[in-house]
């Protein structure tokens, strides 16, 4: 068996990828890895898995069946030998594996290996060997577990230890006269953290190779305006050194002659060399000259007090006047911000025809226009699928950058379903994509004819936009680091490794102004209030209740479930488990639709699993929400029939699925969220009503969207219940989302109904 943590968490043993449980049991799993044979204690793994003391009283408890069935897992097929094991040590577990087993060990192994090279004298094979060792990296350490909450030192460190190797690989490239190969890579690295001055140094030395011997002194400039206006401090005597060394175009920095290995004797006198040995100092050494306003002579201050003294008064003016043109320049300086937004619409919507295509860019150039006008910006271009809003910084706060930040975050949540803080959205349509860039610039030259500091494609602001972009994947905000550094008070960002230009990607915007749960949400807060009072009402009785919501076409019905969900999911204090379905009109779908999505969304199962996956994804969903073993062993076979290929659904099967969805209560509140229901069969409707007005203690909460259709078919839906609410939705006149769902959800629930995604 074979694991993976540079990426996602993976298990791959001879017969495929291995599927593990859930979160507990994966990273209980990826901690022993990171600490594989050696032995970690129960406690270890207790604050690991649970953080901020929030174990529950059973956690030791989960813990042990994690461990268990690990072990089962473990002990699936392999040609391993041995394989691995996972023991019972004092004082807590050991997982026993081979340095080849696991991804991490044999990244250790290459890189200490391509050090001693490097140190030996021999760039070639550390070359090789560090870019091998590199190679096995397919993302961010624990990408899935990090996204689901996961935050270990030991995962920051290794992300650090990859900078570390890809320095020793650049000292490796340097020193085989790589060095037009990496310069790419080395900017990247240095823009992302100026502050690294190893790579600094590198991509200077490298600059200088490639005869860019300005660009090489640039980076010492940027460098030394980091150290010295963030820290105060002076860049490292190595950096110096080489700076001066690239003034006197000094031999020693020219790249080598012949990529020959050392002999151990040269080895041990050239590897371990100083910095004055890297880059020698010149002959004749001199101290960098004082800049000419600082240079004074004996007398100067009395001097220039008697200039001051015996000025006239038109001296005074010109120098009144010169203050008010350096004021200009200040202005002038003040940074720029600029916002590229492009929207995807994919072969999902190849069925719509021209005009409904039109309508719905039309909608989402509208709908991106409101953002960027709410915060202040200026829509300076909008073409198509691609609109560019341009944010000036006026000296007022906030800032430019971050209003530019706020409507992008605006704009993709607008466009995207999040299931979980830092999880990727899904899109509100399937095939519906939105990207965005923002970039920060200095300086910028006024838009021609308005007298505004905006930016046009001749200052090259907009062509690093279109750069970034991309680079950008769909349901992402990328920004540079200048962006970053004005607004990071006000949002938070993970380190995006896609584009030299825009390092960042935004997460969250903090102060709730935007991508946060206390986004306002117009005409429709009213209505989220009630059904947040039902929701906090459900989890105090623990009993089934009931929101119906009943609206029209263009009263935002489809954004206000969306918006309720997302509330729900972000809810850090009580979280519950969010499970959705839409009902396909007549003659489009079978009647167990509903019930096999919401079945297959809890237990994990995707659309290409066979019968066997499924069933053993209905186990194990049973063996983690029950110990009775009579139903752990009957419970499976009424539910297979709904995974089937459709038709009528019996009624032993929904009782079994209601029997199970009543299991998935009593382990996490759940809130079930059905659209169109009035296109549900009337056995689905008859076992909605019964799942409400059971007298079952277990917290469930039940949203209802239909049309008055569902009260022609039931005039006594929820009437007189205890626990029942009835929303009646107006038309919001005027709204561009709602437009937007209207021209994108609707025409192709005509002829493709949604399936209810597996939202995690």
């Amino acid at each position: 068996m074979h694991f993976r943590l540079f990426g996602p968490l993976e298990a791959e043993n001879d017969e495929g990828l291995v599927e593990f449980g859930g979160i507990r049991q994966r990273a209980a799993l990826a901690y022993l890895l990171m600490h594989s044979n050696q032995v970690v204690s129960t406690s270890q793994l207790l604050g690991a898995l649970w953080v901020d003391d929030d174990a529950p009283v059973t956690a030791r408890k989960i813990l042990q069946n994690a461990i268990w069935r690990l072990r089962g897992v473990l002990a699936g097929p392999s040609s391993d030998a041995p394989p691995p094991r996972l023991l019972t040590r004092s004082p807590g577990y050991t997982l026993q594996v081979q340095p080849g087993q696991v991804d991490l060990l044999d990244f250790q192994q290459r890189v200490a290996a391509g050090r001693a090279a490097l140190a030996g004298g021999d760039p070639q094979s550390a070359r090789d060997l560090l870019t091998g060792a590199l190679a096995l990296w397919r993302g961010p350490v624990l990408s899935d577990l990090v996204e689901e909450g996961i935050c270990w030192p030991e995962v920051t460190a290794l992300q650090n230890k990859r900078v570390d190797v890809m320095e020793d690989r650049f000292e490796a490239e340097l020193a085989c006269g790589g060095h037009q190969g990496i310069l790419h890579e080395l900017k990247t690295l240095v823009e992302s953290d100026p502050l690294r001055e190893r790579a600094s140094r590198q991509l200077m030395l490298a600059l200088y190779r490639c005869g860019r011997q300005a660009e090489a002194l640039a980076v010492y400039g940027k460098v030394r305006e980091e150290l010295v206006g963030g820290l105060g401090l002076e860049p490292s005597r190595e950096l110096q050194l080489l700076q001066q060394s690239v003034l006197t175009q000094d031999p020693a920095l020219d790249p080598p002659r012949t990529v020959a290995r050392l002999r151990p004797a040269e080895a041990a006198t050239t590897a371990p060399r100083t910095a004055e040995e890297r880059w020698p100092r010149p002959a004749e050494p001199a101290a960098p000259a004082p800049a000419p306003a600082a240079a004074k002579t004996p007398g100067a201050d009395d001097a220039t007090r008697g200039a001051d003294a015996g000025s006239t008064t038109a001296d005074r003016t010109r120098r009144a006047a010169g203050s008010r043109d350096d004021e200009r320049r200040a202005d002038a300086q003040r940074p720029t911000s600029v916002l590229l937004v492009r929207f995807g619409l994919g072969a999902e919507f190849g069925t719509l025809s021209p005009e409904d295509m039109d309508r719905a860019l039309d909608a989402l150039t509208m709908l991106a226009c409101e953002k960027i006008g709410k915060h202040g910006g200026m829509v300076a271009s909008a073409l198509g699928s691609l609109l560019l809003g341009v944010f000036e910084d006026d000296g007022r706060e906030p800032s430019g950058a971050v209003r530019a930040v706020r409507a992008a975050a605006e704009v993709r949540d607008c466009l995207n379903i999040f299931t979980a803080p830092g999880a990727p959205g899904v899109p509100v349509a399937q095939g519906l994509s939105v990207y965005g860039a923002v970039v920060t610039w200095r300086g910028v030259s006024p838009w021609p004819g308005t007298g505004t500091t905006a930016a046009w494609a001749g200052d090259g602001l907009v062509d690093s936009c279109q750069v970034m972009l991309a680079s950008v994947a769909p349901g992402e905000v990328h920004v540079c680091d200048t962006t970053r550094r004005l607004t990071e008070a006000h949002v938070t960002y993970r380190h995006a490794c896609a584009s030299a230009s825009a390092p960042w990607e935004l997460m969250a915007v903090t102060d709730g102004t935007a991508g946060g749960s206390e986004l306002s949400f117009g005409d429709r807060e009213c209505e989220l209030d009630l059904m947040r009072g039902m929701l906090g009402r459900t989890r105090q009785r623990a009993a089934p209740h009931l929101i119906t919501v009943l609206a029209t076409p263009g009263s935002g019905k489809t954004r206000l479930l969306m918006e309720f969900q997302r509330r729900v999911e972000e809810d850090p204090v009580e979280p519950m488990r969010v499970l959705t379905a839409t009902a396909p009109p007549p003659g489009t779908g079978s009647d167990s639709r509903m019930p096999a999505d919401v079945l297959a969304a809890y237990c994990g199962i995707r659309h290409g699993d066979d019968a066997t996956a499924a069933s053993t994804k209905i186990s194990a969903a049973l063996a983690r929400l029950t110990d009775d073993e009579e139903t752990r062993r009957t419970l499976p076979a009424l539910l297979r029939p709904l995974l089937g290929p459709g038709g009528p659904v019996r009624r032993e099967t929904l009782a079994a699925w209601q029997e199970f969805l009543a299991l998935a209560a009593g382990l996490t509140p759940l809130v079930m969220i059905w659209d169109d229901l009035h296109h549900a069969d009337d056995m689905l409707l008859d076992a909605l009503e019964e799942l409400v007005t059971a007298p079952a203690d277990v917290p469930v909460l039940h949203v209802v969207a239909a049309d008055e259709r569902l009260l022609g078919r039931r005039p006594h839906w929820s009437a007189g219940h205890p626990h029942a609410m009835v929303i009646s939705l107006l038309p919001v006149p005027d709204d561009a989302l709602d437009l937007l769902l209207e021209s994108l959800l609707l025409p192709k629930r005509q002829t493709e109904p949604a399936r209810a995604a597996l939202r995690r």
